[in-house]
């Protein structure tokens, strides 16, 4: 078991200057592996090679193929450059931050992202034609190339005047993507990415989502006049992922895709019933596991710690309420969500909420059908108003204790004091402080990373990263399935990391969540309820 565990929590002290420094030796090392990427790409298609290896092919062969291994293997030259450069805009971003203000270098990121998106829209050709699911990857490098220009600007504008002047880096947005432009079209190279193996890629690709929209809306009026009357918040300064969603989710509007519909909840019986509260965050998570359906216990009695016994598959849109009753009569609830179980695009009564409809809707941070199924669970169960309730979910699961953890009526109601996601994009939502948040997350996994913000640890969000590629049990597995770095076996293995670690901020949140956890004298008690559609 790897212990490689990153956590973010609360504030740091940093040095701005340290930071600058840092992304401008990452810029110069991208440049160089992007020049060594163009050497490659020029020598590979060489007429005297191409037309060399069919007459000597012991020999032109295995040369060609060790150069498509150096243009387009995992550690190709320019997504190499790409990955490099795209940490560079992040620690350019950071010293923004610090030196403008979290709004200031906001809006300078906006306009950076805008120039991104006029390198997209002109590269549409290319990407269009990829296989579905890649990007091109001397595209990706020209993004961030426009993105980190803008922002070294940006950090001159600070340097100079101590703000911020968004007229001037539109005008460098401008005049980067027409010089970008000209390379994008005279690149021979279009090399592919796989997306699950830079994620990084896709928090960019859907935080550049509206500028992209909004780039190609301005070039055509009739798209443009059509987003105007369906979707006008996408064309709004500063959209993100939840315009893009809730865009999506207007449809609703003329088709019955994405429609919201009402939830029934009803009784379930019970099954893998727990013998004792959870001792740690990996029992938590545990519990959530086995009302997921994608769930396959390995064993007759697969559960972390034996609380559970042996029990089959659970049944489609399962909410498990524990309550924890302590020694001296002091309650507390654990609500455990699982994750997407219907991936079909359409609603349809008597199916789970817990569908792709929800997922949309979620993101848009609209109301769902979960977090309603959620909310009367709860009212059915008895959770008192004044006693301490943890939201646990994984994937869409924990999107939806984000969001209940962040509605202002539902907190009215409750006392939510924590939650635990797992594998799931909540960056984007802002939980109230006095709500301790505890987020887990992978970096080959892509579903975090469609919220298109990067996570940020403060003093009441812990957020834990982990590569489970490094990890030798998970490593193979990664490698032919990048779903794995999703899945419930290494997020339940992290979880236990997390609760034998002896960081200073999963100390602290363990210890705050002590009136959900087993101690002498408890016992717990559940309640299940099943969520449909109607």
């Amino acid at each position: 078991m790897s212990d490689a565990l990153t956590v973010s929590a609360g504030s740091l002290t940093v040095d701005p200057d340290a930071l600058d420094a840092a992304a401008g030796v990452l810029a110069r090392a991208a440049a160089d592996v992007a020049a060594c990427g163009a050497e490659l790409a020029a020598a590979a298609l060489d007429p005297a090679l191409l037309l060399s290896a069919p007459l000597a092919p012991a020999t032109g062969l295995p040369a060609e193929r060790a150069l498509a291994e150096l243009l387009l293997g995992s550690g190709a030259a320019v997504p190499l450059a790409a990955r490099v450069l795209a940490l560079s805009v992040l620690l350019r971003t950071a010293s923004l931050r610090y030196r403008a203000g979290e709004a200031a270098a906001d809006a300078a990121v906006q306009v950076a992202r805008r120039a991104a998106a006029e390198v997209v829209v002109e590269a549409a050709p290319a990407l269009a034609a990829g296989a579905a699911g890649l990007l091109a990857a001397d595209v990706a490098l020209r993004t961030a190339q426009a993105q980190d220009l803008v922002l070294v600007r940006a950090l001159a504008q600070v340097a100079a005047t101590g703000e911020v002047d968004l007229e001037e880096l539109t005008a460098i947005a401008r005049e980067e993507h027409g010089r970008i432009d000209d390379r994008v079209r005279g690149d021979v190279h279009r090399a592919a990415l796989l997306l699950a193996e830079h994620p990084w890629l896709v928090q960019e690709a859907v935080a550049t989502a509206p500028a992209v929209v909004q780039t190609a809306a301005r070039r055509s009026p009739v798209l443009g006049a059509g987003l105007t009357v369906l979707a006008p918040q996408l064309l709004r300064p500063g959209a993100g992922a939840a315009e893009v969603a809730g865009a999506l989710t207007a449809v609703g509007g003329v088709s019955p895709l994405f429609r919201p519909t009402g939830v029934q909840v009803s009784p379930a019986a019970p099954r893998a019933v727990p013998t004792r509260p959870p001792r740690g965050i990996a029992e938590v998570l545990d519990g959530v596991a086995h009302q997921s359906t994608g769930f396959a216990p390995d064993g007759p009695a697969d559960s972390v710690g034996d609380r559970m016994p042996a029990a089959g598959r659970p049944e489609a849109g399962v909410v498990r309420l524990e309550r924890v009753t302590h020694a001296d009569g002091a309650v507390a609830w654990i609500v455990e969500v699982p994750g997407t179980q219907d991936w079909t695009p359409l609603p349809a009564a008597g199916g789970t909420p817990m569908d792709l409809t929800t997922n949309l809707r979620a993101v848009a941070g609209q109301p769902t059908a979960t977090t309603a199924a959620v909310a009367e669970a709860m009212r059915l169960a008895g959770v008192g108003a004044q006693e301490p309730v943890m939201l646990a979910g994984h994937s869409q699961g924990g999107l939806t204790a984000a969001a209940l953890a962040s509605d202002e009526d539902f907190l009215r109601a409750y006392r939510v004091t924590h939650v635990v996601t797992a594998g799931s994009p909540v960056d984007g939502i802002e939980v109230p402080a006095q709500v301790q948040v505890l987020s887990l997350e992978h970096t080959g996994d892509l579903v975090p990373a469609l919220d298109g913000e990067a996570a940020r640890g403060s003093a009441s969000r812990t957020v834990v990263r982990r590569d489970v590629g490094d990890d030798p049990d998970f490593a193979a597995a990664v490698a032919d399935d990048p779903l794995v770095a999703h899945g419930w076996r290494s997020y339940l293995d992290t979880a236990a990391l997390v609760d034998s670690s002896t960081d200073e901020a999963l100390v602290g949140y363990r210890s705050s969540a002590g009136a959900f956890l087993d101690a002498p004298g408890a016992r717990v008690d559940v309640f299940d309820y099943r969520a449909q559609r109607r």
